[in-house]
């Protein structure tokens, strides 16, 4: 008689492969995280063209783009770069996120396995020349996607900092021929940056000017096609932050 499999639902680790998870469930911790924020105006066609029918843009169509390295976490340490759309959800403002990049396997599989954030493997850069922090995004490497720099001037006050939350589309495709996938979600998760403090109780947290340009265009990964129309904002800062569960806020299905 053939024996029986003993793995039970119950046992699965919180990621595939399910014996020998890729990463654990959340929450996830960050420590020295720095991360650059620019702010821009965009065509609005354009916007709401990558936004999922079950959300409302925002308007004036405001993206931002967030360069960052992350020194230690329990993904370990990271570069990330993150495109995202103020859209409204029931009356909500919060951010759309349609791509990602990282340079890290294990965030990008909790990220798509767990939030359903869309992530690639990229070359991610944040650098510091004299007064100037820049970001840079090149895929494959070489072909540079993404520069964005700014330049620190005016300290800002943590509750002049606040982020709207962060909606994913977790999408997972069908195994047979089917025209729809075997999963959509819109996925609610939130972040709270914790920043660091100076010994005059300043908070690292700042804004100055800055730009932000699509170098060359990649069908492959198509985020010049929100054009930059006027840079509205550039911030930077040193944060610490928990990531936990998301919420399930719309079945797409």
């Amino acid at each position: 008689m053939a024996r029986k499999g003993q793995l039970s639902l119950e046992q699965y680790g919180a990621t595939m492969p399910v014996v020998g998870e890729a990463v654990q469930k959340p929450p996830f911790y960050y420590r020295n995280m720095e991360m650059m924020f620019v702010i821009y105006r965009t065509d609005e066609d354009a916007a709401a063209a990558m936004l999922p029918d079950a959300l409302e843009l925002d308007e004036p169509a405001l993206v931002t783009i967030i360069v960052a390295y992350y020194g230690a976490s329990t993904f370990g340490p990271y570069h990330e770069a993150m495109l995202s759309i103020r859209a409204r959800l029931n009356g909500e403002v919060v951010s759309y996120y349609p791509a990602l990049f990282t340079d890290n396997e294990a965030p990008l599989i909790g990220g798509r396995e767990i939030w359903g954030f869309a992530k690639k493997l990229a070359k991610i850069e944040l650098r510091h020349e004299s007064e100037v922090m820049m970001g840079l995004v090149e895929r494959p490497t070489g072909k540079r996607l993404l520069t964005a720099t700014m330049r620190n001037v005016t300290p800002v006050t943590r509750e002049d900092f606040q982020l709207t939350p962060s909606i994913s589309l977790k999408m997972i495709p069908c195994a047979t021929d089917a025209k729809r996938p075997a999963l959509a979600q819109l996925i609610r998760s939130e972040l709270e940056l914790v920043p660091h403090v100076g010994s005059n109780g300043l908070a690292d947290i700042w804004t100055g000017p800055g730009s932000v340009h699509y170098d060359s265009p990649s069908e492959i990964d198509p985020w010049y096609r929100l054009p930059v129309k006027e840079v509205a904002g550039c911030y930077s800062g040193r944060f610490d932050a928990v990531l936990g569960h998301g919420t399930i806020v719309k079945d797409l299905l």
